[in-house]
């Protein structure tokens, strides 16, 4: 009887597991299954460099230009917070196995109201689940964006910043990088023409100062990815 019992008891979780929904959002839903449509139509080389969060990532137009020779895959989707880019990642994340990833977001969920801990729980988990499916690959961690428009919540972005720094601390396939100075005087008022006019996004001009600091990352990080990804 008791192992009648534990049977069904497996049988019942098992197919409560499989009957779980996949996550979902009426906000973006369409624009993943554009990402997918176009993986479907060209599928994208594996083991590639990918961009991954929100709008900052979506609207850097120059990057495939910018990282080349390094094969580039795009999923930033404009808007997203942390919650959305994990909610995705079986569907635009994982399927691509990419060797290092650039990851941007937490200063939507910020902006909304979220706390620094809540952000960096979630970006922890990112990084728990990119390794567990992929264990040579790399990641690149972005700052929170201190722009001018998003001031009031300045201080919760920096504590965020201080989570994500010491994740990259704690785990040597993680590097941080801080994109503020590029795109700040020291007092955290904008550089001349880094921001377009909402004073939150960048400008060509502000790609190419965070480039300054961003490609030296992806460089070291793809040449420590180079003996597992040529086997």
């Amino acid at each position: 009887m008791k192992l009648l019992l534990t049977l069904l008891l497996t049988v019942t979780a098992f197919a409560a597991d499989v009957a779980k929904p996949a996550f979902s959002s009426a906000k973006y839903d369409r624009d993943i299954a554009t990402f997918e449509a176009s993986d479907k139509a060209n599928p994208p080389p594996q083991g590639a460099l990918l961009l991954s969060g929100a709008s900052t990532m979506r609207l850097w137009k120059s990057a495939p230009r910018d990282f080349a020779p390094y094969p580039l895959i795009n999923r930033g989707f404009g808007g997203s917070k942390t919650p959305e880019v994990l909610g995705y990642m079986d569907r635009i994340t994982l399927p691509y196995h990419p060797r290092v990833v650039v990851f941007h977001c937490g200063s939507n969920d910020i902006n909304a109201g979220d706390t620094a801990e809540a952000v960096i729980t979630r970006v922890k988990e990112y990084h728990r689940r990119l390794r567990a499916e992929n264990p040579h690959a790399q990641l690149v961690l972005l700052s929170t964006t201190r722009a001018p428009s998003r001031r009031t919540k300045w201080a919760e972005m920096k504590k965020a910043d201080e989570g994500f720094r010491a994740l990259a601390a704690a785990h040597p396939e993680v590097r941080f990088v801080d994109i503020n100075p590029a795109l700040n005087l020291p007092d955290g008022e904008p550089r001349p023409g880094v921001y377009l006019k909402d004073n939150l996004h960048p400008s060509e001009a502000g790609y190419a100062e965070m480039l300054k600091v961003i490609r030296p990352a992806v460089d070291a990080a793809w040449k420590a990815t180079e003996a597992a990804f040529k086997r």
